[in-house]
């Protein structure tokens, strides 16, 4: 779910960009949450390799 809410934001600020400029405040509030998006992305694939890598420590 998270992956799709990526694409779409991602496919959202690429439209935004063009039509309005990379410099636009709605081109860069579309990036910022394009952001927070991609930060909790990274940090649910962060929580699982630690959780793999404990598991294998046991």
């Amino acid at each position: 779910m998270l992956k799709i809410r990526i694409a779409w934001k991602r496919r959202k600020m690429h439209i935004t960009a063009a039509r309005y400029g990379l410099t636009d405040e709605k081109t860069v509030i579309c990036s910022q949450e394009l952001d927070v998006l991609l930060n909790k992305y990274q940090h649910s694939k962060k929580g699982v390799f630690i959780q793999s890598y404990r598991s294998t420590m046991k």
